[in-house]
């Protein structure tokens, strides 16, 4: 799954998010200054404590659902202090994200011709969404390109 890392644990880096079902916040939690504990999104519980040294590489599942869980490393020997907020996304395909701009450029377009809201700020949301829009266009493009490549591939047997 996809995740913004809003704050952070120092000497923690986060290397894989797995959430079965929600997204939005999780919480990775240092309990003391060599555990850590993470509660998913929408998740009523955090999980039990994970003592994790300098340089090991553990699981830390949710506390209502072990399949959520968050695989983490840590990178520094100091005491683990704070909370690390992580906003999880939804993994939404190029097309779908593509849709979603065109429909966002739509919005402000009606809202250009309409006379609403501040035409500076609705000029400059068009031009980043369309700048946007380009980039997944050319994604979608490659994407395209690849299964093509290897469909052909699987048909004649050869990379």
């Amino acid at each position: 799954m996809q995740f913004e890392q809003l704050t952070q644990i120092s000497g923690i880096s986060i290397l894989h998010v797995a959430n079965m079902h929600d997204a939005g916040q999780g919480t990775l939690t240092a309990a003391t200054s060599d555990t850590l504990t993470w509660q998913a999104p929408n998740s009523e519980t955090a999980g039990d404590e994970v003592t994790i040294a300098n340089g090991e590489t553990k699981i830390i599942a949710d506390g209502d659902d072990a399949s959520d869980f968050i695989v983490v490393t840590r990178t520094s020997a100091s005491d683990l202090d704070g909370t690390c907020v992580l906003l999880l996304l939804t993994t939404k395909s190029t097309q779908e994200r593509l849709e979603e701009v065109d429909e966002a450029i739509s919005n402000c377009l009606k809202a250009q011709a309409s006379g609403q809201g501040d035409s500076n700020i609705t000029r400059a949301s068009l031009d980043s969404l369309r700048r946007y829009r380009k980039e997944l266009y050319a994604e979608l493009l490659r994407e395209q390109d690849s299964s093509a490549r290897v469909a052909q591939a699987d048909m004649s047997g050869n990379f």
